[in-house]
């Protein structure tokens, strides 16, 4: 696979991860959910795990490896799943301080 020595792969990859923070920031702004840079740091962490998962299924399938492939799919994905799900709602979640903002405007 001579594509992924290539420096135009990983710059198209690049270009890819930052559309889609930039499409995260734009869906946050359009619904007034307040990002701290924690938000910003748990995102960047699963979207890191993300990658390790698929390398990991990736590359026990290339060293012929099924087996460890879909165990370790199924534990990571797993897990991906579940910080996805916990990820979605931090996101989501909002403040005290918001919460008296939105009372006090009604």
């Amino acid at each position: 696979m001579q594509i992924f020595n290539s420096g135009f792969f990983w710059f198209v990859e690049g270009a890819l991860v930052v559309l889609m923070l930039l499409a995260v920031r734009a869906w946050a702004v359009d619904r007034s959910i307040r990002t701290t840079w924690w938000k910003w740091l748990a995102l960047v962490v699963w979207m890191l795990f993300a990658g390790f998962t698929f390398a990991f299924i990736g590359t026990s399938l290339g060293e012929n490896e099924p087996t460890a492939a879909f165990r370790g799919g199924l534990l990571f994905g797993v897990v991906l799943i579940l910080s996805g799900v916990g990820l979605w709602r931090l996101w989501l979640m909002r403040t005290r301080s918001d919460e008296m903002e939105n009372v006090a405007e009604s």
